[in-house]
């Protein structure tokens, strides 16, 4: 994942981490909190008109107890009961016997004020009338004490909703608090250390460790860049050495051409001089045999010294389309006198797939030959040396070429030198031949690698460029 992507990952993290404590903070105000409150509120709201309620019979009793004029009653207490009747309709939750106490007393009082008018009645307010007064009185009482009761009641779940609403927000809370130390985790892990990696990095590269690598910890931006570094260090390793080698060859190159120089005049005299004495004696069998052999070593050593310039001096690459299986064919044929000196086999199994390969057939040639060369030195009479050709799983577009064989393996102590030139631990061998087979493979873009194992042979692989599609 991008290192963009990781933070807006992050910033809609946190994003839904504060939208959801609102939320929640909204949702616990209004279904728990809210509530509690309105009915703490109404219930406040109906004690005070049962307040009013009372003090309205309160205002009827003392009237109907004063004694006044029928007329005056009439009027006020009308007046009275209008506004008793309105609270009442504010109030719809009355008890049935309250209400059936009430329109008793409002029809004894009716009786009473009917008597009135109607002649000289009793001007004390009837028993049956004060009692209902009381009756009412007292269910006034009981009703406000169980409002009272009842908002006690919601003023307690009111602080049970507080806590659990707390509760609920500190957890919310703590949530958010995990959710900023994942965030910092993970800014830790995805930029923090990184960013310290590379910084080791080039503090190890300006001092000249340029094998020193960084350990990608993701594909991001940061590791793509850690992967370059990586990249870069590696770069300038193989520029060291390749500048090393190439001057390792100017002077070697400049000293064996000296060398050479030197030599080649005095072994064509000795040649010369050979053959002169093989003209003049041509009967004299020993003396034949031995200018014969000093001639075959003056040609030996000469074969030397083209080698050894060879193996220090630039080749020059002509690539073009080959036919692999015909170049494999002209190096058995070529090695079958030392094959059958040495009672060696060879095997060669190419894959159809790799039918053209886009090379230089002469110096190709050439290398497989030093590597056939080498494979037949370390085999042992009966045992059989393969050649084998088929695509490389590495890249679609390249090749490869191995050669086995099943002679006495290469300790791993010395794996890395076998591609040094002059480096060599057969008797016969001269050290040039895998130099040049590497160098060969190198300039076509390929890789020379060995496994062996001691005791079991030796496997070397040429992954090569330059597969060319069958049309």
């Amino acid at each position: 994942m991008e290192l963009r992507k990781k933070f807006v990952l992050l910033a809609l993290i946190y994003a839904l981490s504060l939208t959801v404590n609102v939320a929640l903070s909204a949702y616990c105000i209004m279904v728990y909190i809210e509530p509690a409150f309105q009915n703490y509120q109404a219930a406040a709201v109906d004690e005070e008109r049962l307040g009013q309620v009372k003090r309205i019979l309160e205002e009827q009793r003392d009237m109907l107890s004063e004694g006044r004029s029928p007329e005056d009653l009439d009027r006020t207490y009308a007046d009275t009961q209008r506004r008793l009747d309105l609270v009442r309709v504010l109030i719809p939750d009355f008890d049935a016997t309250f209400n059936q106490t009430l329109q008793q007393k409002d029809t004894a009082v009716q009786a009473w004020l009917k008597q009135r008018h109607q002649g000289p009645g009793p001007a004390k307010l009837p028993d049956e009338v004060a009692v209902s007064f009381d009756h009412l009185f007292r269910m006034l009482l009981k009703a406000v004490n169980d409002l009272d009761q009842e908002r006690q009641a919601k003023v307690n779940e009111a602080a049970e909703m507080q806590e659990r609403v707390v509760s609920i927000l500190i957890g919310n809370t703590a949530a958010g608090a995990f959710v900023c130390l994942v965030g910092v985790y993970f800014v830790r892990r995805w930029v923090l250390k990184p960013v310290g990696g590379l910084r080791e990095a080039t503090k190890q590269l300006a001092q000249g460790h340029f094998d020193y690598r960084i350990q990608p910890r993701s594909r991001d931006e940061l590791g793509q860049l850690a992967s370059e570094v990586n990249q870069m260090a590696s770069t300038i390793v193989h520029m060291q050495r390749q500048m090393l080698e190439q001057e390792r060859l100017a002077a070697a190159g400049e000293m064996v051409t000296r060398l050479a120089h030197n030599i080649r005049n005095p072994l064509a005299g000795i040649r010369g001089l050979a053959e002169t004495s093989i003209g003049l004696h041509p009967v004299d069998e020993d003396l034949v045999g031995a200018q014969q052999r000093i001639i075959n070593t003056v040609d030996r050593f000469e074969k030397w010294l083209r080698d050894l310039q060879q193996s220090v001096s630039p080749l020059q690459l002509h690539p073009d389309d080959v036919v692999i299986g015909d170049l494999l064919n002209g190096v058995v044929t070529a090695l079958t006198p030392m094959l059958e000196r040495r009672g060696v086999k060879i095997e060669v199994l190419i894959d159809p797939v790799v039918r053209h390969v886009h090379i230089d057939s002469l110096h190709f040639e050439q290398a497989v030959v030093a590597l056939v060369t080498n494979a037949v030195q370390a085999s042992q009479a009966g045992q059989t040396v393969h050649i084998r050709v088929a695509p490389a799983l590495e890249a679609p577009d390249r090749w490869r070429l191995t050669v086995e064989d099943e002679g006495v393996g290469i300790p791993s102590e010395l794996r890395s030198k076998i591609f040094l030139p002059y480096f060599t631990t057969k008797p016969e061998g001269n050290g040039i031949g895998l130099s040049i087979a590497s160098k060969v493979v190198r300039l076509h873009g390929g890789e020379l690698t060995v496994e062996s194992e001691v005791g079991r042979g030796s496997r070397f692989h040429a992954i090569m460029p330059g597969l060319v599609a069958e049309a």
